[in-house]
């Protein structure tokens, strides 16, 4: 397994490090402002605190001099860390032959095409033909084609929840009003289901009494006359949901929703988008259920630096795809494709074995932020596999009431003012998720986890005054 000095030495050798007087610094607002300019309101970064200049492994670097801990990588993107040293000499290897196909057939697409093939679940691996796209919007968006096209259906199944990407018909499965509310009427005949909360648990059951219950209404809407899910194409579900709070399922949910695409004869689409690449402790998610789809999205990680995408669908179907119906210019970019091969190779490499060392090194972070949690008024609900962990804000651990927006935004800026960043997600926007790179150092990890809990108690006692 890699040494902690040898992941160390792909990061700053200093982190965190604040130098400057105020944060943002004079350098970041001036780049803000400008953003302010010229950039799409749309984009969440536009309003953010923290501007980014440079990124080593776990450490960002932002143009005043400031050095943070990275707990997002980048939106669980940057899981083998941010320039990591192969994979920019795959750039610079790749930038003087070839850097873009233009829709011509690239040996490098090809050899993705096959490694990707080769590190699928057991059951797709070696089965399988991939389409490549540039985000997991694009992935998402064209395996609802593809599901309408080879079943001749036409509905589609999500789940509450859920984030599917935020194009026109994955607009419509993505559940969080602040993405669809202005771009209505969404795409007709999606159906969304109730997804396992283990800590805010579907009528109030136990965990596996919940997700049964969960997997019995889904086979209920399915299976019965006269409840609207009568031409259903595909179901379309995370792993381990994401943006709906880091939720960690029970296996026996997944297993279940897979028995009864299976019987129903509808396909099943697993979105592996954000909990894919290794970030759970296997390299697919799915694979702890042992669940094998007929087809898997995924994105992020396996690009890495650089946007890049796919559908991984099972050959079975490849007859039933009309030739030439799903163009993007912009994929297939040849660069893009030896940055992901790059990352494959980084993330299965078995003496490295970076995706074994996040299940232990992941449980020992969700141990310490238990015990941080413990002397909290805010923190409850740790969970997660790997180094996808997810912990509750609320104003009450009784009722479970979610900590207020305002707060939470104050525990995020605090955050950043110590030199980690960090951030949340969930149905109410007060769930922390905490997703750094697979190549972080036990001592940057829980030096993130120290001054987390610095800030939620920095926030906690301003409350109690």
């Amino acid at each position: 397994m890699i040494s902690e000095e040898q992941l160390a030495a792909l990061s700053y050798p200093a982190m965190p490090r604040m130098v400057s007087n105020e944060f943002p610094g004079a350098k970041a607002r001036a780049v803000i402002e400008r953003a302010m300019q010229f950039q799409s309101p749309t984009r969440p970064s536009v309003r953010g605190r923290l501007v980014i200049e440079g990124g080593r492994g776990a450490g960002i670097q932002d143009p005043d001099g400031n050095i943070f801990i990275d707990m997002s990588a980048g939106v669980a993107v940057a899981n083998v860390g941010r320039s990591h040293p192969k994979v920019v000499a795959a750039v610079k290897a790749q930038a003087e032959r070839l850097m873009h196909s233009a829709g011509l057939v690239s040996e490098t697409t090809v050899a993705l095409a096959e490694k990707i093939s080769a590190s699928m679940p057991e059951g797709l691996r070696g089965e399988c033909f991939t389409w490549f796209g540039m985000s997991g919007s694009a992935a998402n968006e064209t395996a609802l084609k593809y599901a309408k096209a080879i079943t001749g259906r036409t509905q589609i199944v999500a789940f509450e929840g859920a984030y599917h990407g935020v194009f026109h018909g994955t607009l419509a499965l993505t559940t969080r009003e602040n993405f669809r509310k202005p771009y209505g009427p969404m795409m007709s005949g999606v159906i969304h289901m109730p997804y396992p909360d283990d800590y805010r648990p579907f009528l109030d059951l136990e965990p596996e009494a919940a997700a049964a219950a969960c997997a019995k209404y889904l086979d209920h809407r399915l299976s019965t006359p006269n409840t609207g899910a009568d031409d259903v194409a595909a179901v379309i579900v995370e792993s381990m949901q994401a943006d709906g709070g880091y939720l960690d399922p029970p296996l026996s949910f997944l297993r279940a929703v897979r028995e009864i695409c299976t019987r129903r004869g509808i396909l099943l689409i697993l979105d592996e988008v954000q909990a894919g690449g290794g970030r759970t402790g296997k390299m697919w998610a799915c694979e702890h259920a042992g669940v094998v789809p007929d087809m898997m999205t995924w994105a992020k990680a396996v690009g890495g630096d650089l946007p890049l995408s796919g559908v991984t669908v099972h050959k079975r179907y490849q007859d039933k795809l009309p030739p030439g119906s799903q163009v993007i210019t912009g994929a297939e970019n040849a660069l893009a494709n030896v940055v992901a091969m790059a990352n494959l190779d980084i993330l299965l490499d078995r003496e490295d074995d970076l995706i074994g060392r996040s299940v232990a090194v992941g449980e020992e972070m969700k141990q310490e932020l238990i015990r941080i949690a413990g002397k909290s008024r805010f923190l409850d609900g740790v969970r997660g596999r790997g180094f996808f962990i997810g912990v509750e804000l609320v104003a009450d651990k009784t009722t479970k009431e979610p900590l207020d927006l305002k707060r939470v935004g104050a525990i995020l800026q605090r955050c950043e003012q110590l030199g980690v960043r960090i951030m949340s997600c969930g149905r109410y926007g007060s769930t922390i998720r905490l997703m750094p790179p697979l190549t972080i150092t036990r001592e940057h990890f829980r030096e993130g986890l120290r001054l987390f809990g610095q800030a939620v108690s920095e926030i906690e006692s301003e409350t109690a005054g």
